[in-house]
């Protein structure tokens, strides 16, 4: 019966995804959903793109293994960064009627720097998707008794069918249906964990004080101050979050939207959180042991839930995974088209760039496929595709500042930190990288513009 439901769950979203983005006649219906979404629209959007796997999985498995520690950098921190886009970004991004951000990279700071922020970006949206394709893999090997490849090769093929026809249009529609269903899952399974204690004093005095400390023994000031700041900073510029932003029907709903969208998705995490925290106190009286790690929030699903429960908290797994996967290889298709194809072939139509989309899509899930095969955890990709995503931080914070504007200041900053983060952490693994690579970014941008700006201040030679 689950394997039954499971198939016609995820064949229902993909119908639902067509029939949204059936309108689709240009890369702009495509990738920003023609610039229609309304307020509530954004919200549900915002929040169900960056409320996935790992919201769920990851974190409650963090929580129970290590405390209120293992919930820093979700949901609080992702949060504060979506919070962010709010505050910051999304008005005016929107306001200029950017596809992606490296099509506002390319108006602040030039061509060469668009290129080489498409690359970033398209590196932190693979990476993003290899993260869901992973975690949908491993709930369709368990849910339906395969390997792991062919459960990987099935989940490529479902997401990616998905995400072809639906564009963003699909993708908003559905998020808004996945989007209740995480909501009502997470609320119920809370519920009976809560009854399951004997009320919400029981269950509270059941939890070790120890476990409510956001402090690791032994950490070190440079680790805490990293796993606060890559999913901040990585959240705040990532395409998938902002590409809601950009297809707001206003600049005002764009920033409304992602306010709350990110109070929402605050909200929404704080019950995987609880849910960690207090359910291995349970283990005895529920009479199971529960799994740890990942295994976690399953087990104590398959504890507390009635089977047919059980396959509504499957569905909203499933939600969390196709909510976030679809919007990262949206992400890809956008830069591949807007800063790639679109610069080939300057006199291509709206129909020539959306075909080029949609095949950037089928490329984006195969490349995203072979990452999620080498078997790092989910957690790791995650905070990886925001580290690469934190590249393009500064040259963005600077061009909303209009600092160093028309320079080569953004396109030397992104180089370097690229440099100094694969050498200092993927090559050389040095404790704080990511603090150095910020550090450089900043650098280098200020020496750059300053040099920039001075040539351009300096008379012509031969002139008193």
């Amino acid at each position: 019966m689950t394997i039954t439901l499971i198939l016609v769950y995820v064949a229902a979203q993909i119908a639902l995804a067509v029939w949204a983005g059936r309108g689709a006649r240009s890369d702009a219906d495509y990738l920003v959903a023609g610039r229609r979404l309304g307020t509530f629209a954004v919200a549900m959007s915002v929040f169900a793109t960056w409320f996935a796997s790992e919201s769920l999985i990851a974190t409650s498995g963090e929580v129970a293994s290590t405390g209120l520690a293992g919930a820093r950098a979700e949901p609080f921190a992702y949060a504060l960064g979506l919070f962010a886009i709010g505050l910051f970004f999304a008005a005016r991004l929107r306001a200029g009627a950017f596809i992606t951000i490296a099509d506002f990279l390319k108006d602040r700071f030039g061509s060469s720097t668009e290129g080489l922020a498409a690359v970033v970006i398209a590196l932190s949206a693979t990476t993003w998707s290899a993260a869901q394709l992973y975690a949908f893999a491993v709930l369709i090997a368990q849910a339906v008794g395969v390997d792991f490849t062919a459960a990987l090769i099935g989940a490529t093929l479902l997401v990616m069918t998905y995400t072809l026809f639906g564009g963003l249009a699909g993708d908003v529609v559905t998020d808004i249906v996945q989007g209740l269903i995480i909501l009502a899952a997470i609320t119920i399974l809370l519920v009976l964990l809560v009854d399951a204690a004997g009320g919400p004093q029981a269950l509270w005095q059941a939890a070790p004080a120890t476990r409510l400390s956001f402090a690791v023994p032994g950490e070190s000031w440079v680790d805490r101050a990293e796993l606060w700041l890559i999913p901040i900073i990585g959240t705040m510029v990532s395409q998938e979050a902002l590409a809601r932003s950009l297809a707001a029907r206003s600049p005002a709903v764009a920033r409304r939207g992602a306010m709350i969208g990110a109070m929402v998705y605050l909200i929404a995490g704080l019950i995987p959180v609880a849910l960690g925290l207090f359910g291995p106190v349970l283990s005895p009286r529920l009479g199971v042991v529960l799994g740890e790690g990942e295994a976690f929030l399953p087990s104590l699903a398959a504890a507390l839930l009635p089977p047919w429960l059980y396959v509504v908290f499957t569905g909203a797994l499933i939600s969390a995974i196709l909510s976030s996967v679809d919007s990262a290889l949206l992400a890809v298709s956008a830069v591949a088209t807007e800063s790639g194809y679109r610069r080939l072939r300057p006199d291509a139509s709206p129909l020539a760039l959306l075909r080029a989309a949609r095949g950037a899509t089928v490329g984006a899930a195969a490349l995203a496929a072979w990452l999620a095969a080498q078997g790092e955890s989910l957690r790791d990709l995650v905070l990886d595709a925001s580290a690469i995503a934190a590249v393009l931080a500064v040259p963005i914070v600077m061009g909303l500042a209009r600092i160093g504007t028309g320079t080569r200041a953004g396109l030397a900053a992104i180089a370097v930190q690229v440099a100094v983060l694969a050498l200092a952490d993927w090559g050389l693994g040095v404790p704080g990288a990511f603090l150095w690579m910020l550090a450089s970014g900043l650098f280098t941008f200020g020496l750059v513009a300053a040099w920039e700006r001075r040539r351009a201040a300096a008379p012509a030679p031969g002139l008193s």
